[in-house]
């Protein structure tokens, strides 16, 4: 539940044009907000809920994940890289977020690695996720949430 009102909320926001006061800047820090909310939404759900979601999910992470503000792709990456925590299985992510393209896959491949987010490796035994990769995840939002939370300064 507290997903699905938080990414609606996120969609009305990104629908709402841009108030004239507002720099874009301070519209970047809340998209990212958004999404690091939803990213740790993700990280608490089983995977059966999470594959119901994800669907529901996968326009407004691929968007996310090729705007121009930075910020906001390291965010859309960081909420992808929950849901593969959770999931365990990249090739089944992917085709859950079908509308990324190669290049994104790619770089998200890359990110799972330095997460430690892969899937089981063929020939090697071992339990579920590696707490190392949660923890890699947790610090990466740590810091993201630090820059959603700072005040703009003015020029």
């Amino acid at each position: 539940y507290g997903l699905t009102i938080t990414h609606s909320s996120l969609k009305r926001f990104l629908a709402e044009p841009v108030p004239t006061t507002s720099s874009p800047d301070a519209r970047a820090l809340s998209h990212a907000f958004g999404l690091l909310a939803i990213g740790k939404f993700i990280l608490r759900l089983p995977s059966e809920i999470l594959e119901e979601e994800l669907p529901r999910l996968q326009l407004t992470l691929s968007k996310s994940l090729n705007d121009s503000q930075l910020l906001v792709r390291e965010a859309a990456a960081s909420a992808i890289i929950a849901a593969q925590l959770v999931l365990r299985d990249e090739t089944y992510l992917f085709t859950m977020l079908a509308s990324l393209s190669d290049e994104k896959k790619n770089l998200l491949t890359y990110l799972f690695d330095k997460h430690g987010a892969r899937g089981p490796v063929e020939g090697v035994t071992g339990g579920s996720a590696p707490a190392g990769g949660l923890d890699k995840l947790e610090k990466e939002m740590k810091r993201l949430d630090s820059r959603t939370s700072t005040p703009l300064r003015k020029p």
